[in-house]
């Protein structure tokens, strides 16, 4: 059958799910020590990329992104945790306690930790697709998430299917934690690619 042919469409997206969920357990591995989630991350993305380029080393890509990334997404990593340590906190505080303007306050917090989210997306691809320093990054990531704000949100939505999937089933909850924040990260890296590829055709021009 057709099918099941190994350059059949089905043997082909079988063979892929292989390897992110190859991908997967080398990120959950390199996560349970906190402090490397950020490296971890951007190995993930570096070698997602990688993939999608047709080079399916897997474990050597993975290897190669933690160590070239290793500094910059520790960094931005423990950034990022302590910022959103500071909103969930004030945002407890806001709702439990009885404080004048609670609800807006309240309000504001939660967008503003949403839009750090939000930027996170992008931080990582950013990160493996330029070259640049922490500020330059973080302020790239800043601006692609606001100019391209329907990519952005379309993004945020993979996470929010698979979350609220994953709430109703608990087999979607299986998955994701089998190959699904690679799945995610691959569909991520397909969606920006196409937002990148005219800066990075601007610099080769250049």
């Amino acid at each position: 059958m057709k099918l099941f042919d190994y350059d059949g469409s089905f043997m082909q997206f079988t063979t892929l799910l292989s390897r992110l969920t190859l991908l997967n357990i080398l990120w959950t591995l390199c996560c349970i020590p906190i402090v490397t989630a950020g490296a971890a991350t951007a190995a993930q993305y570096y070698s997602a990329k990688k993939l999608s380029e047709g080079d399916t080393h897997v474990f050597g890509n993975f290897r190669a992104g933690f160590s070239l990334y290793w500094k910059k997404a520790t960094v931005i990593w423990l950034f990022a945790a302590v910022l959103s340590a500071a909103f969930l906190s004030g945002l407890y505080i806001l709702v439990t306690a009885v404080v004048p303007g609670q609800t807006i306050l309240a309000s504001i917090s939660a967008l503003a930790y949403m839009t750090l989210l939000m930027i996170l997306l992008w931080v990582y691809p950013v990160m493996i697709h330029f070259t640049g320093n922490l500020r330059e990054i973080l302020f790239n990531a800043f601006i692609f998430t606001f100019m391209y704000a329907p990519v952005t949100l379309i993004a945020a939505a993979f996470y929010g299917l698979f979350g609220f999937l994953a709430m109703r089933y608990t087999i979607v909850l299986g998955l994701f934690l089998i190959f699904g924040q690679s799945l995610i990260v691959y569909g991520i890296l397909l969606l920006f690619g196409k937002v990148f590829q005219k800066y990075k055709s601007g610099q080769n021009q250049s």
